[in-house]
């Protein structure tokens, strides 16, 4: 904290379910920030394994670790019990298997301090499971040139809550996470979020790796792959706001929103579950949005998704 300070700068939020592999690493991560001017509140959402064994560890080593124990609600509910524990003007919501960079804190305190946006957006590095890095695309570079609400409605470049630090004043405003969301539910936050305004871009590459595990919501919901109604997509297109700024637009944003997320599950089968069937989803799809075969640099991405 600064000096003479009671109130950290960043308040770090980690729900953790069952998360006893990676939470250790992910800890640790925020703990060796250079930027040392935080607290960390752990919710340990109805783990079965010894995640909250670990995280009560580094809550007795480090007085700004805080833990709470939840019945298992879900991680919506796990991060908004985690916000109203949390004090600090600017939010960061971690994920219990994904890793700070060093200098990431203050990286997005330097972006912040110089605008009076209400959040700022930093570049993610994909992971594989043990840690090895994985090809990806800058999420940073789809958000060039501004328009950050229309471009989320048709993609989420955000990706990963780990990688966008919010003012609290601007979640009190739109409110928390939607608990009647199993899956997109922090795309619809950040929708939600993106209708204040664009966010800050934070420069100099990566500030979190972001691990992607069998386990993760992409892959546990790639079963909804070819489902035509998405309901966090549909939560956003039944917004009032929204449908009164773009009009029939909206429903054209969101069927590009639709199509990243087929694809999104195609990438998904292809890492962690049959290669064969995930081209065999592919070439159904090509059927199903045959628009997406119009453009040439959404495939270009995934085929290069696909590689290591």
């Amino acid at each position: 904290m600064r000096p003479g300070s009671t109130v950290p700068r960043f308040s770090i939020i980690i729900p953790a379910r069952n998360a006893a592999a990676f939470l250790g690493e992910t800890l640790k991560s925020v703990l060796a920030q250079s930027f040392a001017d935080f607290e960390v509140v752990v919710i340990d959402d109805g783990s079965t394994d010894a995640t909250a064994h670990i995280a009560r560890d580094f809550q007795t080593d480090d007085a700004r670790v805080k833990v709470l124990s939840g019945p298992g609600r879900g991680v919506s509910a796990a991060r908004n019990a985690g916000f109203g524990a949390s004090v600090g003007p600017v939010l960061l919501f971690l994920d219990a298997d994904d890793l700070l960079l060093p200098d990431s804190l203050l990286r997005f305190h330097t972006a912040l301090e110089s605008s009076a946006l209400s959040a700022a957006l930093g570049e993610i590095q994909r992971i594989a499971e043990d840690g090895s890095p994985l090809p990806g695309n800058s999420n940073t570079a789809l958000a060039e040139g501004g328009g950050h609400l229309t471009k989320l409605l048709r993609k989420n470049f955000v990706v990963n809550g780990g990688a966008l630090a919010i003012r609290r004043e601007a979640i009190e405003a739109i409110g928390g996470y939607a608990t009647d969301l199993a899956y997109g539910e922090d795309w619809e936050f950040w929708c939600r979020l993106a209708e204040r305004g664009d966010f800050a871009i934070v420069p100099g590459g990566p500030v979190l790796a972001y691990r992607q595990v069998a386990s993760g919501a992409n892959y546990r919901a790639r079963g909804s792959v070819f489902a035509l109604k998405v309901p966090c997509i549909e939560k956003v297109a039944a917004k009032e706001s929204l449908r009164l700024h773009y009009g029939l637009k909206l429903n054209r944003l969101l069927r590009s929103r639709r199509i990243d997320v087929f694809w999104s599950g195609v990438r998904s089968e292809f890492q962690f579950g049959s290669k064969a069937r995930a081209m065999m989803i592919a070439a159904a799809g090509a059927c199903l949005y045959p628009d997406s075969l119009a453009k040439p640099d959404l495939a270009l991405r995934f085929l290069k998704s696909l590689g290591r």
